[in-house]
């Protein structure tokens, strides 16, 4: 067996200044786009991934376990471009309020089978999700078509036991000049949030309550419309919402929270506000505005846009829907501000949200109780509401008065990797869902607790493999203190646990993974693992080199042919040659010396790009491969980051780096284009010839690689011997 060495999963990491310190213990890695976390009675956690993936994650040993995978329909990697159903999937979870004995979980997801996302019960036999056992609670009719997004998908019980469910309003943003998408031209309907979020007759745009029953659900009291009122749904609790991302609910005052992703306009104009998102509070039922008011009740005009002219501007106390497809009321409740409101530049009114590209999320509320073993925040902060920020990677708390009114907002922590889903758990910690650093497609998900720094950090391990041996190969604890290794094997939808000591023999037999837990004599631990078996592995590109010129030289080319089992797109097929010195580190690939590292860090640059795959923009090597050789290539990226934009790369807008100091945007831009020094590609097709790159003095004599890539595929990789 090849030897392979897992990392440790467990880190301390400083919180924002003016907030304690905080440890943060990694548990587990590896999720596929995880959206959504529940912690089950027994500590367990229970993760959905966007393609239809349910596990259950043992936050002691590390161990995580497939239980389930419900057929969803969602982007997937072998058609990553689509514009059908961008944000469709496996969306969000809730364990029944007597999970521990009924082993009943809740699902929302997008159905593969009808048009539509899809509230449904499932549960759990022999620790798997048992397909037989679905009840199909409730169905939501969307459209897929025309880059429609937004749904929302957040799934939470109540103190009460009454289900809360949000869904986004199901439209496309993108041609709305960053304001109202009220598109009344007929053959516009998805581009037109009047037909769901500001319809009273339609469960889009909507964060929905109900009460669970054995064999449905009945509508509770105190919900929007009562039961019966004509062109209503008696489901909506709160209406009004573009995409309602995250919710939660106060344990003792039943206050519902969400985050509500904002449109992108940067400036305000005659067409209405510049773009703001939201952390909301609903105290009772109510409509919060979208699409006719944002933030704290900033009016949008009714436009008109077959000809562009500005019309009536909506009055927030008594706004109305004129759209041709709203078919429930047309005059509606009146709005309600938002709780917290920012766009993308600095907020005058919470400053401490910062400013840059933005998605609100809210988590719990924090109430402090002495009798609990952990308080992650102290006395002084008691009631104090967690938000985070996804595109940030910050947790902020708002510190709340006896009325539930915001006393004071400050960063808590900083320098997370897209925080998806935050929860606390029983003992007063919280547990932390990272997304992964790309926009789809992710492999680098997880899950940790965050708990307060008392001293004690994590130990460290390492393990290494030898045949069917595996042992430790370096395990250390900060304070000197005595180690405990444990080791385990996932089999299955369970574990079976070795032993302790430094080294284990894996007996015979199927197993997925094998993990060392080291634990400290204050408890505190960290996993390394080793997968044993490949789940699902990718089909693989093949490259064919013509022939060249025993060792070809700087501005040679070379021929190449792109082979598969299966061929990809031949749009999405990318070659690239690198050369590569004979002397110095070869990384593998380009990447940033460690203080560009770090400033692209800090200035949340990382969040939206990676140096070589890419996120919610181009990577950086991309950028740098498509400047390369232009002699403005540097003043026309520094102008970009200056001013923001969109188009260029894609839909999604940049807003403007005002916060990055002018000598570090040259230093990142500087950085940026010295990626593709001795680089280039071709894209577009699987027969062709790539020329290699110019002199760029580097010392000759090393070799070129060459190499073939398509989403979906694992790459294809040769070298050759350079002149």
């Amino acid at each position: 067996m090849k030897a392979l060495t897992a990392l440790t999963l467990t880190l301390a990491l400083a919180s924002a200044v003016g907030a304690a310190p905080l440890i943060k213990e990694n548990l587990a890695t590896g999720f596929r786009d995880p959206m959504e976390v529940a912690i089950a009675p027994n500590g367990d956690f229970y993760v959905v991934e966007r393609e239809g993936r349910v596990l259950r994650v043992n936050p002691n040993t590390g161990g995580t376990f497939v239980i389930g995978e419900v057929a969803v329909q969602a982007l997937r990697g072998t058609d990553p471009k689509s514009n059908y159903g961008r944000e469709d999937g496996l969306l969000g979870i809730a364990l029944d309020p007597n999970f521990a004995k009924n082993q009943r979980l809740f699902l929302f997801f997008s159905a593969p089978d009808v048009v539509a996302c899809r509230l449904s019960r499932f549960t759990l036999k022999d620790g798997k999700i048992d397909p037989a056992s679905e009840l199909k609670l409730l169905e939501i009719p969307t459209q897929r078509e025309n880059k429609v997004c937004h749904l929302g998908g957040s799934v939470e019980f109540g103190p009460d036991g009454l289900l809360y469910v949000s869904i986004g309003d199901n439209t496309n943003p993108f041609e709305s000049a960053g304001v109202a998408p009220i598109d009344n031209r007929d053959n516009r309907v998805e581009w037109d949030a009047q037909r769901s979020a500001g319809n009273t007759n339609d469960l889009r745009g909507k964060i929905i309550r109900i009460k669970p029953t054995e064999t449905g659900y009945e509508i509770p009291p105190g919900n929007l419309f009562p039961k019966g009122t004509e062109g209503t749904r008696p489901e909506i609790y709160a209406m009004g919402c573009r995409n309602p991302f995250r919710i939660s609910i106060d344990p003792k005052t039943k206050t519902l929270y969400w985050g509500e992703v904002g449109p992108d306009g940067r400036d305000n104009g005659d067409k209405g506000p510049r773009g703001h998102d939201e952390v909301n509070q609903a105290k009772a039922a109510g409509n919060f505005g979208w699409p006719f008011v944002i933030a704290d009740n900033k009016a949008y005009p009714i436009r008109d846009f077959a000809t562009n002219a500005v019309g009536k501007m909506t009055d927030p106390a008594a706004p109305e829907n004129p759209g041709q497809r709203n078919t429930g009321l047309k005059k509606l409740p009146p709005a309600q501000p938002a709780l917290i409101w920012y766009p993308y530049a600095k907020s005058d009114e919470f400053p401490a949200m910062g400013e840059g590209g933005r998605n609100a999320m809210a988590g719990p509320v924090f109430y402090h109780d002495p009798s609990r073993k952990i308080n992650i925040l102290g006395k002084e902060d008691d009631r104090t509401l967690l938000t985070y920020e996804w595109m940030r990677g910050k947790i902020f708390k708002a510190k709340l008065d006896a009325n539930e009114k915001i006393e004071k907002l400050e960063v808590f922590m900083e320098k997370l990797v897209h925080p998806m889903d935050l929860e606390m758990d029983k003992d007063g910690s919280l547990v932390l869902l990272e997304y992964g650093s790309d926009w789809y497609f992710n492999k680098n998900g997880s899950v940790s607790r965050l708990r307060p720094d008392d001293g004690n950090k994590p130990p460290t391990i390492t393990i290494k493999a030898a045949a069917n041996t595996y042992s430790v190969d370096k395990a250390a604890d900060p304070e000197g203190g005595k180690l405990v290794v444990t080791w385990y094997l996932t089999e299955g939808v369970s574990e079976r646990k070795l032993g302790t000591g430094s080294t284990v023999t894996v007996p015979a037999g199927s197993f997925e993974e094998i993990r060392a837990v080291a634990t400290d004599d204050k408890g505190a631990i960290a996993i390394a693992r080793i997968p044993l078996a490949t789940l699902g592995g990718l089909p693989t590109l093949a490259l064919e080199l013509g022939k060249t010129r025993d060792k070809p030289g700087f501005g040679e080319s070379v021929n190449f042919k792109v082979k598969a089992e299966r061929m990809p797109d031949a749009g999405q097929i990318k070659v690239r040659a690198r050369y590569i010195p004979p002397t110095g580190h070869d990384a593998g690939g380009p990447e940033f010396p460690e203080d560009i590292a770090k400033l692209a860090t800090a200035s949340q640059c990382l969040a939206c790009h990676q140096v070589d795959s890419g996120v919610v923009g181009p990577s950086y090597l991309d950028v740098a491969l498509r400047y390369s050789g232009q002699a403005d290539a540097s003043a026309r990226l520094k102008e970009k980051l200056k001013a923001g934009g969109a188009g260029v790369w894609g839909d999604v807008p940049m807003p403007p780096q005002v916060a990055l100091k002018p000598e570090n945007a040259d230093k990142l831009i500087a950085a940026i284009l010295s990626l593709s020094a001795g680089m280039t590609e071709t894209r577009g097709t699987p027969v062709g010839n790539i020329r290699l790159a110019p002199e760029f003095g580097a010392e000759p004599g090393g070799a070129w690689e060459i190499s073939a890539e398509a989403p979906s595929y694992a790459p294809a990789r040769t070298r050759i011997p350079a002149k």
